[in-house]
């Protein structure tokens, strides 16, 4: 087939992410890659990841206190839609209300991963 200039189609349907407008303003980042906290409540860090289960394909986002490293606010959906990350804050504002202006809530630029 390669000799050919042939290539085969895959049945699957391709798997890819929303794209980041390479012109658009990015906000600073105030933690520079320190993930340390002198407090509860101080700094939290978001990710979302997609779990294969028995049912499926699952999105999950969590929310982790950087102090404790405990998953303070998650949330899971079939799909990664707009609503996956503000509802896991949600929760974790509810559980653990924070000071007005103490709290830096970090997450990547939509790199997919999990925590490790």
């Amino acid at each position: 087939m390669r000799q050919a200039g042939l290539q085969g189609v895959s049945p699957r349907r391709p798997r890819g992410f929303t794209r980041r407008d390479p012109a658009a303003e990015t906000v600073a980042d105030p933690v520079q890659c320190d993930f340390t906290a002198d407090a509860p409540n101080r700094l939290r860090v978001a990710g979302i990841t997609l779990v294969s289960t028995g049912e499926g394909p699952w999105w999950l986002a969590a929310i982790r206190d950087a102090f404790s490293r405990r998953t303070v606010g998650r949330h899971t959906s079939q799909r990664a839609d707009a609503d996956l990350v503000p509802t896991a804050l949600e929760y974790a504002l509810h559980g653990r209300p924070v000071e007005p202006g103490k709290l830096v809530d970090h997450s990547d630029h939509g790199c997919q991963g999990g925590f490790n």
